[in-house]
């Protein structure tokens, strides 16, 4: 006797195997089921809910991940398993379009109220379903957009009103039966085996349910975790169990087994860590500092801010208080976001070497990630990508569910410690695919900042969008920087003011007002409602600064840092543009000579360090980077000059005697001298004459900053409007606080660090700068006024408001890619075979800016590279009238427009 034909969820096309559309449903809930267990996950989703999650809820919220997937009981996608001959004869028999063959958006016939699909609804128990919510209207539509928000697991939010125009368009895809197999008893077994599991979740209540609105949209992220992880047929293989309601608890147990095994339940780990108890020194290596101890015992309110100098250790302050935290249950994993690649991957070592530290036996110990797309690096060790959905890892013996956080980006924040740009952060909050599944799995998380003060208008109004959305649950996060504006800080504490005015949070005082702080309050420890002033630290530098108006003269710098040389120093030279860094390279190597063995190398190749690099090229120099200026080589005795631009500024380990840089705004050049007399290890070792730290500023022609008012004089000094630094009323502050030489004899750091950013980055002080120096400034300072302004809108259109009702909150399609930062378009140009680095690597792809792009007709598609040509130092190759260049130098245009 023939088997009736089932819906199915999953299908192997190379061996024919189906798993049930029931059987596959089971697994997703099971997941749903176990992480709502966790005690870190159920907490977060009581706050968002407004209410605790009682069985009846939890029950619910299970059946509605079950019914995540009833378009995949629609003939259309079960045609997908038959020959193309039997499903294009049933298109044309029924005139279906493609859009019957998917899965998601056909559930359109299952919301409205078109008769034809009623018993349809009824078999899969719609309307009992929307009756949670009893006779309030508003009710039954935050019960309807929950389960759209767990259809929505693809990443596309989808609602009632995305679908409202295809409601009463005819869909064959529930009413023409295929081959046997009838849509209508394919929810039938759907809505059966709900009823027949979950009947708490149907039984009456008198009081009706409305979901808050922060609970679907973070539903909607946990249930796109939850099929993404059932969907591994590693983890659910399709012999687990029986293909019907009898697969229950083989899901059960193969979702608390994987969930045990990818570190999402870390219950273990930190039962383990509170019997050891591991001491300060036992993970560093040295005694705490006092700032370090007090972050660790400070409130449980955040956001918590932390400011103090550069290398005095904030690192190890924000891991310590990760681990109390951890230790404590209120977070069980960690997110460490940084403003640059660079600093992600610097910071990825260090965070791996504290978590072996903190778990000492491998078969409990959390798993880490470098959250930085391109990389595939977990757990101390780098996989290799052998297709689209399959990556090679060591054979350490450990489960491979250990690694599975790495291998998408959309999935980093499930690692249990991620070290990451802040970019995928951003991602959380804004309109753009998987925004949910990033958001959701972060609430879990102690997120932590650094150098929060390095961001712009619309970077920043992401940023306090994504803070406020992550404390609006009850999470953690800290705030780190060395040179953080007032302003900017009260702005930061008063993240957490609407969510308690929502009735969100743990009942923090109210915000401190502006004007709180004292100018001298620093280093100093903030959180809303608590400030500690930290004693100051032991170490102290006093850094001789010249300002010389040598921003145009690459020869001139070239000078100075063979000077430098000849004495023995370690000379790091950053440069605004990647313009003005090769120029000075080339100025250089002709004054040394090419081979010089002071010049900084990368597998033995001379060469510089900036962002315009192929991937793995970067990644060899970011290495390279560590091995001549990090603390390994702090001892030694070679002189070694190393030309940049801001990509190794912030949150690297890189210790030079003597710093050469462009003039930026304050706040940006107390990072970079940050880089000077890092270590104290190489104290002893440096040379005469550069004892005491020294910083060369380079500034325009005549100290002038009003020349840059005219393009002329500002090209490729990444200064002035459209460029890296725009604001000229603050670097004409800070090239004021440089040349008053009556305050600032030497800057002390960081005893000046609060004088010299308010007195140059500080709103207020700026506005007041540009009234009193009057035309052309004034204009200036309201035109950039109005960009901000624009900047801010454009970032608050772009953000996903999670307290926003879920039909408005999200728009129908996302057919755009979210920016994460403005000015940064560009487009990945494929290469052909055979494209090797002077660096030895092979270069399959590169990326170039938009501006260097040539002007392309509407219709030509993706630029493709022509007329490549490989050569002993590189390669070159065409992109339509341009040609490009790329050597040791990274790319550039061979010809034609100029670089900034």
């Amino acid at each position: 006797m023939a088997c009736t034909p089932t819906a199915w969820g999953k299908y192997e096309a190379t061996s024919g195997r189906r798993l049930s559309l029931v059987a596959h449903c089971l697994d997703v809930a099971a997941v749903v089921e176990a992480l709502l267990a966790l005690p870190t996950w159920s907490r977060r989703f009581t706050t968002l809910a407004g209410q605790s999650l009682a069985p009846v809820t939890v029950e619910r919220l299970t059946l509605l991940a079950f019914l995540h997937d009833p378009g995949k009981a629609g003939a259309g996608f079960y045609s997908k398993a038959l020959p193309d001959e039997a499903r294009l004869l049933w298109m044309r028999r029924t005139k279906a379009g493609r859009d019957q063959l998917g899965h998601t958006r056909v559930v359109a016939a299952l919301c409205g109220e078109d008769r034809r699909y009623a018993a349809h609804r009824d078999a899969l128990g719609i309307e009992q379903i929307i009756g949670w919510g009893g006779d309030d209207i508003d009710a039954q539509e935050a019960v309807t957009d929950l389960w759209l928000a767990s259809v929505s697991h693809h990443g596309e939010p989808i609602s009632t009103e995305s679908l409202r125009a295809e409601f009463s368009k005819p869909f064959p895809t529930w009413t023409v039966p295929i081959d046997g197999y009838v849509p209508l008893d394919g929810l039938r077994e759907l809505g059966e085996t709900a009823r027949r599991l979950w009947p708490g979740a149907f039984s009456a209540d008198p009081a009706p349910w409305k979901p808050a609105q922060a609970l679907i949209h973070a539903f909607a992220g946990l249930v796109s975790l939850a099929d993404w992880i059932a969907s591994n047929v590693e983890f659910f293989p399709y012999d687990l169990g029986p293909q019907d309601a009898a697969r229950w608890p083989h899901s059960r147990r193969a979702a608390a087994t994987t969930l045990r095994a990818m570190r999402l339940d870390v219950e273990a780990a930190r039962a383990s860590l509170a019997r050891r108890k591991p001491g300060f020194r036992d993970v560093f290596g040295f005694a705490p500092n006092r700032m370090q101890l007090e972050t660790a015992a400070a409130p449980l309110r955040s956001p918590l801010v932390l400011e103090a100098e550069t290398g005095g250790g904030k690192t190890e302050a924000a891991l310590w208080r990760f681990k109390a935290l951890f230790e404590a249950g209120e977070v069980d994993s960690l997110c460490f976001l940084l403003p640059t690649r660079v600093a992600a991957t610097g910071i990825s070592n260090r965070i791996e070497d504290c978590v072996r530290k903190l778990f000492p036996d491998a078969g409990e110990r959390p798993n880490t990630v470098l959250a930085v797309p391109g990389y595939l690096r977990a757990n101390g060790a780098s996989g290799e990508r052998l297709a689209p959905f399959q990556t090679l890892w060591p054979d350490d013996g450990q489960d491979k569910a250990i690694y599975w956080a790495a291998e998408n980006s959309k999935r980093y924040f499930a690692a249990a410690a991620a070290s990451a740009t802040i970019d995928q952060f951003l991602l959380s909050t804004m309109q753009t695919r998987h925004a949910h599944l990033r958001g959701s799995v972060l609430l879990r998380a102690f997120v932590v900042v650094d150098e929060v003060h390095a961001s712009d208008p619309y970077m920043r109004t992401l940023l306090k969008a994504a803070l406020q959305r992550h404390l609006a649950a009850g999470g953690h996060a800290l705030l780190l920087s060395a040179t953080l504006a007032l302003d900017l800080r009260d702005e930061l504490l008063g993240i957490a003011a609407p969510r308690r005015a929502l009735g969100f949070g743990r009942g923090a005082p109210a915000e401190p007002q502006a004007g709180d702080s004292e100018p001298r309050d620093y280093p100093r420890l903030s959180a809303p409602g608590f400030a500690r002033q930290l004693p100051p630290p032991e170490r102290h530098k006093t850094v001789e600064h010249t300002v010389l108006p040598q921003m145009h003269e690459p020869q001139a710098v070239a000078a100075l840092a063979a000077e430098a040389l000849q004495a023995g120093a370690r000379v790091l030279v950053l440069r605004n543009t990647v313009r003005q860094a090769v120029a000075t390279q080339r100025a250089l190597e002709e004054r040394l000579g090419p081979d010089h063995p002071a010049l900084f190398r990368c597998r033995g190749i001379v060469a510089l360090h900036h962002g315009r690099y192929a991937l793995p090229d970067r990644q060899a120099l970011d290495v390279a980077v560590g091995d001549a200026f990090g603390k390994g080589a702090a001892k030694a005795r070679t002189p070694v000059v190393l030309c940049a631009t801001q990509t190794v500024e912030i949150s690297v380990d890189c210790d030079a005697d003597l710093l050469i840089t462009d003039l930026a705004p304050m706040d940006v050049l107390l990072q970079r001298i940050g880089r000077l007399h890092r270590h104290a290890d190489r104290d002893a070792f440096r040379p005469e004459g550069y004892r005491v730290p020294r910083c060369i500023v380079l500034a325009p022609p005549g100290l002038d900053i009003a020349t840059l008012f005219d393009a002329r004089h500002r090209r490729g000094l990444g200064l002035g409007p459209r460029s890296a630094y725009p604001d000229l009323v603050c670097l004409q502050a800070t090239l004021q606080a440089l040349l008053d030489h009556e305050r600032f004899p030497a800057l002390c750091i960081p005893a000046d660090n609060r004088d010299l950013v308010e007195r140059s980055v500080g709103r207020s002080t700026l506005r007041r700068l540009a009234e009193t120096l009057g035309e052309p400034w004034w204009s200036h300072w309201r035109v950039l006024a109005g960009e901000r302004s624009a900047e801010v809108a454009d970032a608050d259109y772009k953000t996903v408001d999670w307290l926003a009702p879920w039909r408005d909150a999200v728009p129908g399609e996302l057919s755009t890619e979210a920016r994460t930062r403005l000015g940064l378009d560009g487009v990945d140009i494929e290469l052909p075979a055979g494209a090797t680095s002077p660096f030895g690597h092979a270069i399959t792809q590169l990326s170039l800016p938009a501006w260097m792009l040539p002007a392309l007709p509407e219709d030509a598609g993706l630029p493709q590279a022509t007329d490549f040509v490989s050569g002993a130092d590189g390669f070159s190759f065409a992109i339509g009238p341009r040609r490009y260049q790329y050597d040791r130098y990274g790319l550039a245009q061979a010809t034609g427009h100029p670089e900034g």
